[in-house]
């Protein structure tokens, strides 16, 4: 019978197979956080961590930004090359349902509720400045009415009928991680501004990262990092230059978007990786259980505390004047935080042990730009942790880079195991997708085509795409094509694959 002949037995004949290989390099289990190493900063990451249940390194991330915008306004650090800003630049990856927006939510809170003040009170201001432009703009079209009228003014602008000041918008968040909309709100509010947001993919994968635009986005960015002036031209205005201005900066992405990001030509040849923070950690999904009892709530009630403690300290930091130029409005003028003697002294024990594993052959030698910024990194957070514990201080000491280093060491071992991954191009990325939806959602031994346009991961489900997944699963042994017929999902199949699921399987 026809059914006898192409029964699931004999529909495949498996030939000589390999074992199959992956597609790209896997992740090592990440490092333990050092929470040791955040001080001030740790029990509000721990807190944090407890109540959402989210990855640790996704509390510590979202703590040590937050603590990074509340201090970078007030000093400058010493480092082993001069004086640089303290803000931090920070790279979470995590994947749906980790978390991530439930962490920064709790870590930003004291932004958002000074944002959504200051936005109330800036209302008011705008249409009073609107109003007194308005009444301005009258008085010099009734002045010009007058022929031949002379006006004597003091060249000095004391005299001079200057029109009005417009308000300084005063947000400190912002969520449009683009270059021009930053530019745009440096040049117009407040100058110590935070770029936090949890769909970190909408940059690397809008406007500003395209192939036009990408360098001047990482080159805008890096120059904030460093604490230069940005200028930018305009053809219908005067061009813009902006000093005096710090940026924190804190991006969650998905596994799919990193895998693009890290290691990406254009930003690696620019140097913004080399700036960046990165931050990886393993899923926790599946085991964050609900958990009842009264030591559980007691710790729960001291998570709260810590967190509020935390929230306090934030409000305090950012309703602080500002230090700014005395002749300006909005230039920022931080004062300088020298290192001490011994936190200069283990800074440079850092760097000659970084500098001697960055040569060839050695551990950091194919992330080196990364590890050359990471004595200066690792002063930049000695520095965080000394304003936040004292706005006041004028040193760095020892303990507080004692900690940098610690988070740097931890920092440098992130970025080693995520660059050891290497970067897959896109075709590799949507075969893995296609292989991790087969070993969890489909159930079945074989599969075809067809069953993957209809039932396989949305975005992927075009013939063209899947036609190069399959092909890159069948080279590298996680699909071995059948032979005859196959009955799948309903419907008899002449071109189908069969499904290996380990290195293992036959």
């Amino acid at each position: 019978m026809l059914t006898a002949k192409f029964s699931k037995r004999e529909s495949y004949a498996p030939a000589q197979e390999m074992d199959p290989t992956p597609l790209f390099g896997e992740l090592r289990d990440a490092e333990p956080v050092p929470w040791q190493a955040l001080g001030p900063l740790a029990d509000p990451g721990k807190a944090i961590a407890m109540l959402t249940q989210a990855p640790d390194a996704i509390a510590m991330q979202s703590v040590l930004t937050v603590a990074s915008v509340a201090t970078q306004a007030f000093a400058d650090v010493e480092t082993l090359q001069g004086y640089v800003p303290i803000s931090c630049f920070a790279l979470t990856v995590a994947q749906s349902g980790e978390r991530k927006s439930a962490c920064d939510s709790l870590a930003t809170a004291a932004i958002g509720r000074i944002d959504q003040e200051r936005m109330r009170i800036y209302t008011r201001k705008k249409r009073k400045y609107e109003a007194e432009k308005l009444e301005y703009q009258k008085s010099r079209r009734r002045s010009s009415s007058k022929d031949f009228e002379v006006i004597e003014t003091d060249l000095d602008g004391e005299d001079l009928d200057l029109p009005p000041e417009p308000p300084l918008f005063p947000a400190i968040r912002i969520s449009d991680p683009t270059i021009e909309g930053l530019f745009r709100q440096l040049e117009n509010g407040h100058p110590s501004v935070a770029v936090m947001t949890d769909e970190g993919g909408q940059f690397f994968g809008g406007h500003s990262m395209k192939r036009e635009n990408a360098l001047k986005t990482a080159a805008g960015f890096s120059k904030l990092w460093d604490g230069a002036p940005l200028s930018k031209s305009r053809a219908s205005a005067e061009p813009v230059w902006l000093c005096g201005k710090r940026v924190s900066l804190h991006l969650m992405i998905q596994p799919g978007v990193a895998q693009s990001v890290v290691g990406d030509p254009t930003m690696k040849d620019q140097g913004l990786l080399s700036r960046v923070l990165v931050a990886w950690p393993s899923s926790k999904i599946g085991s964050r259980m609900i958990r009842k009892g009264a030591a559980h709530e007691e710790l729960l009630e001291l998570a709260k505390l810590l967190l509020a403690n935390f929230d306090a300290r934030v409000t305090q930091l950012l309703g602080l004047e500002l230090p700014l130029h005395p002749d300006t409005r909005a230039e920022l003028n931080p004062r300088r935080l020298k290192l001490s003697d011994e936190a200069r002294n283990l800074l440079e024990v850092f760097y000659n042990r970084v500098e001697s594993a960055s040569g060839e052959g050695g551990a950091f030698e194919y992330m080196s730009g990364f590890a050359a910024k990471a004595p200066e990194m690792a002063a930049r957070i000695a520095g965080i942790q000394s304003i936040f514990s004292n706005e006041g201080a004028d040193e760095v000491a020892a303990q507080a880079m004692v900690n940098g280093v610690a988070m740097m060491e931890w920092y440098l071992s992130e970025m080693q195991r995520i660059t050891d991954t290497g970067r897959p191009e896109q075709d590799l990325c949507d075969a893995e997708t296609i292989r991790r939806w087969l070993h969890n959602n489909w159930g079945g031994e074989f599969v075809d085509k067809r069953t993957l346009m209809k039932k396989g991961p949305g975005h992927l489900r075009d013939g063209n795409t899947l036609s190069q997944c399959i092909q890159k699963l069948e080279a590298h042994g996680w699909l071995v094509r059948g032979k005859g017929k196959q009955f799948i999902d309903g419907a008899n199949s002449k071109t189908f694959w069969r499904i290996v699921r380990s290195g293992n399987e036959r």
